[in-house]
């Protein structure tokens, strides 16, 4: 279930940046896996959708056989390569999204444990332990949705595009 967006800013926005960029550099070796396997998929859904254009002609021209199940195999394996970066992606996503995500409970823990206890005295019962859970879990579910989609769709923008200029360029124009 989604939770609502209150559209409360936090109070040092450019401080707050800095520290989940820290986190998320902690693990920029799996995220940048995340990044080129995104990048994978995102190139094989477009080359395999491209690929419909010379299986289609080379049925036309030659009516060949041999030459259409070539072409087929080939488009396939292009989809099978994108399925599995999609895999790889999406499991390595949530691992890293887990591992960030305990690195900042992590951090709260410490934090929370050297506070004293006046602080506890002068808030809420319950707003703790709302913003670990709250708070976290929608770190964790904009790292697990949004990195990867984001990374995604702007390749898929970018080389929809490209395909579009180089199969008609005229065309193309029409159609921005």
């Amino acid at each position: 279930m989604a939770k609502a967006f209150s559209g409360k800013k936090p109070q040092h926005f450019g401080n707050t940046i800095r520290v989940f960029l820290n986190y998320l550099g902690r693990h920029k070796f799996m995220l940048g896996l995340v990044g080129v396997l995104t990048a994978v998929s995102a190139l094989a859904n477009l080359l395999g959708t491209y690929m419909i254009k010379p299986v289609v002609n080379g049925i036309l021209e030659s009516g060949s056989i041999p030459g259409l199940i070539r072409g087929v195999a080939l488009t396939a394996a292009i989809y099978a390569v994108g399925a599995l970066s999609t895999l790889g992606y999406t499991q390595t996503m949530v691992r890293a999204a887990q591992k960030v995500v305990f690195d900042i409970r992590r951090d709260l823990l410490a934090h929370i444990e050297g506070l004293p206890l006046s602080f506890f005295d002068s808030i809420r019962h319950g707003d703790v332990m709302s913003y670990f859970t709250n708070d976290v879990d929608t770190v964790s579910e904009a790292l697990n949705n949004s990195f990867a989609s984001a990374v995604q769709a702007l390749i898929q923008t970018v080389g929809t595009f490209t395909l579009l200029v180089v199969l008609d360029w005229r065309l193309t124009l029409i159609t921005l």
